[in-house]
């Protein structure tokens, strides 16, 4: 028998995302309907805000806060249901339904304040159980645009979808916890100062990419003393100098794999050149003292955006399976012949866009992770899982919602490893802007019915680099490989690629 969702919605308020939802439930096989319920009104202050942002900041295209134009066509019930969400908007939710919290508060107001203040965005599904709080499900979602509150409601409103997806689609167990506290003050002057940190922070984005190359990457290696002096096995920052790859500023370099082959090893990168405005893939070997043993040289050129060259082993060849997701594909590279020449040898996926896409080994399958930007929105914090026989697939996705929504620790960062006999995984830590630092996390369960890990370890950029973000690391042939991003230690704004 089908599961029963109910959505309690704000009458006459209807937007994309309630109806977005509201599919993407049905498509999934549950029975969905909706209650309409009186929604709370808004701030005057917050309204004059949202009217001077539609002039600063217009765009074009459908936005998911637009209101419906057919909320008619959505099934009418009042019934009892398995889940019961209520999205009204009020402080206080209706008993007995599970309803959203933002750093820990209830309410629309809430998320506004959360958005407002600046807050690392906490969002969370909640059950009132008794004296206890029930946690249904939760995350970190990103927000690629902070200074503006309405793209902020946007990604949670996207997000938040996701969540309630996440908790319908698949099992997980409840935690209780005590109930959540605001963690945060809002003042009267909140509004104001919001919209001049908006204004300024406008101004600094268009002046920055006029003046400047605006996050610009580069690529740093150095030589491991052993298997125990890499990052991955020390959980922290050597005491160490780093070898830069020198370059015009005319491009930037980044998302660097290492490679050995034949005694040499390789490093395989992105190059974004600023004039096409598209990555592509290059490759340069180190020399013996570990210094470049020529300039980078690019190895493979598509319509379509490249990065993140990860190359490895497979049936005595040698594969390289790059970010390929704005031809919304995911395809396969064989060495035809190594290291300059590749051949596609065929597409793993069809129809998705996957950010930097990593596999690896585990339990005698192949696993890749990779985020996805569900909803529409970001790719920084929604991860995906698929697995197979085979690197060369067929691959079969691991359940229909993300396995995780954590901006803090989702999208990969470069090769899976193993430490103390568990596996590990590199991921990005997006919560103060793109690639702003590594989180390097212990993954507890990893099978076709669920995922979990643990974030051991948080690292900024390493000393002594003068960036403002790290977001690859990866190890091979006695090195280990990084990029950090910073325009010669000057403030900048981190890229969004």
């Amino acid at each position: 028998m089908a599961l029963t969702v109910r959505l309690l919605l704000p009458q006459g308020g209807l937007r994309r995302w309630h109806e977005n939802l509201h599919d993407a439930l049905a498509q999934s096989g549950v029975d969905v309907s909706v209650e309409w319920r009186p929604g709370p009104p808004r701030p005057d202050a917050v309204g004059l805000l949202e009217a001077l942002e539609r002039l600063l900041f217009a765009r074009g295209g459908e936005s998911l806060l637009d209101l419906s134009p057919d909320p008619g066509r959505l099934r009418r019930s009042a019934a009892p249901a398995d889940f019961v969400f209520d999205l009204t908007g009020w402080p206080r939710a209706t008993p007995g339904a599970i309803f959203p919290t933002y750093c820990g508060a209830t309410g629309d107001d809430a998320c506004d304040h959360m958005l407002l203040s600046g807050a690392t965005p906490s969002l969370s599904l909640v059950k009132v159980v008794g004296d206890a709080v029930v946690v249904v499900a939760q995350g970190r979602p990103a927000l690629e645009q902070p200074h503006i509150l309405r793209r902020g409601r946007e990604a949670i409103a996207a997000r938040l979808a996701t969540l309630i997806r996440m908790a319908v689609l698949r099992e997980s167990e409840a935690a209780e916890g005590p109930a959540p506290e605001i963690a945060y003050a809002v003042g009267p002057a909140l509004v104001a100062s919001f919209l001049v940190e908006s204004l300024v922070a406008k101004a600094r984005s268009r002046l920055t990419r006029l003046l400047a190359h605006e996050g610009h990457w580069r690529i740093g290696w150095r030589r491991l003393a052993g298997p125990e002096d890499a990052t991955a096995a020390r959980l922290d920052w050597p005491s160490a100098n780093w070898s830069w790859l020198d370059d015009d500023r005319r491009r930037y370099f980044a998302d660097p794999f290492l490679f050995e082959h034949d005694g040499v090893t390789h490093v395989f990168c992105e190059e974004y050149p600023y004039a096409t405005g598209k990555g592509i893939l290059s490759w340069f070997p180190l020399a013996a003292d570990g210094k470049p043993a020529q300039a980078p040289r690019p190895i493979l050129e598509r319509p379509h955006h490249l990065s993140y060259p990860l190359v490895f082993r497979h049936a005595e060849q040698i594969w390289m399976m790059p970010e390929t997701c704005g031809g919304r594909v995911l395809e396969l590279y064989r060495a035809d012949p190594f290291p300059t020449k590749w051949t596609l040898d065929r597409v793993l996926l069809a129809d998705v866009k996957l950010a930097d896409a990593t596999l690896f080994e585990h339990a005698g399958r192949f696993w890749l992770t990779a985020t996805e930007p569900s909803g529409g929105l970001s790719d920084w914090d929604c991860l995906a899982i698929y697995v197979a026989a085979s690197p060369l697939g067929p691959w079969s996705r691991c359940g229909g919602a993300a396995a995780l929504m954590d901006a803090s620790a989702a999208r990969p960062a470069g090769h899976a490893f193993r430490r103390d006999g568990a596996l590990w995984r590199p991921a990005q830590d997006c919560t103060r802007g793109y690639g702003s630092g590594l989180a390097l996390c212990r993954i507890e369960r990893l099978d076709e019915a669920g995922f979990a890990q643990s974030v051991e370890r948080r690292l900024a950029p390493p000393p002594g680099a003068r960036a403002s973000g790290v977001h690859t690391l990866n190890t091979g042939g006695g090195f280990e490989a990084i990029d950090v991003v910073g325009l010669c230690g000057k403030p900048i704004l981190a890229a969004q690629r």
